[in-house]
């Protein structure tokens, strides 16, 4: 028995059975279930909370998106994890506003995925690299710039983190960078986004990148709140 509990939630039953599989492997997840159906995965949830669903988008009978809302309903502490092959942006969108915490392909690793659900068990999100890129040129489109100057009131440190958000680390990558604990890191990255008045790292990075503040080049820019 794991300490991740998991539910994959998948019509394609070849898929979904592989998937339970190769996560069981692992010592620190399970257990690990699977649910054909819309309805299986709403009578899985009357009898247990899972910590992490993972989703494909499309099912038969409803959308992923659509169950994104039962699931919060339902089971407010699960996190969801959305499994795609669609490329459009909007349904990302969408999925970010139902409390969707990571967003990737179908065609992803199984050992990456293995390590976006404990990074999202820990609280943090994941978005392919790709679909990353084009939500926030498009998070930047749709909002206007700011009259003031909207990081007046951040401290020296806190742009240091922030700067540090747009480079796309994690918050442990963040405490080595700066030389500080992880959770003095976390505190200041809740601080700032506090301030800032956004509600996620990837709101706080568009809000950067929308004021000039670019990536300085250290690796893992690809990444945002990933721990990936």
């Amino acid at each position: 028995m794991g300490e991740i509990s998991i539910l994959v939630v998948d019509d394609h039953a070849v898929f979904a059975d592989a998937l339970q599989a190769r996560l069981a492997d692992e010592l620190d997840l399970g257990p690990v279930s699977v649910a054909y159906s819309a309805a299986q995965l709403r009578a899985h949830l009357a009898r247990s909370k899972p910590a992490v669903i993972v989703l494909d988008l499309m099912l038969a009978d409803r959308t992923g998106l659509d169950l994104a809302d039962d699931i919060r309903e339902l089971s407010p502490t699960t996190r969801t994890v959305i499994l795609t092959a669609m490329e459009s942006v909007e349904p990302v969108f969408t999925g970010l506003t139902r409390g969707v915490r990571a967003w990737l392909p179908k065609t992803i690793d199984t050992d990456r995925l293995v390590r976006v659900i404990r990074g999202v068990c820990a609280g943090e999100a994941y978005l392919a690299p790709d679909v990353l890129g084009r939500v926030l040129s498009e998070m930047a489109a749709r909002t206007p710039h700011p009259a003031l100057d909207p990081f007046a009131g951040l401290t020296i440190r806190e742009r240091e983190v922030l700067q540090c958000m747009v480079d796309g680390l994690t918050r442990a990558e963040i405490a080595a960078r700066l030389g500080v604990s992880v959770n003095t890191a976390r505190t200041h990255a809740q601080n700032l986004i506090a301030k800032l008045g956004t509600h996620s790292t990837l709101e706080t990075v568009s809000l950067a990148l929308r004021n000039g503040i670019r990536a300085s080049g250290y690796p893992a820019a690809h990444r945002v709140g990933s721990g990936v």
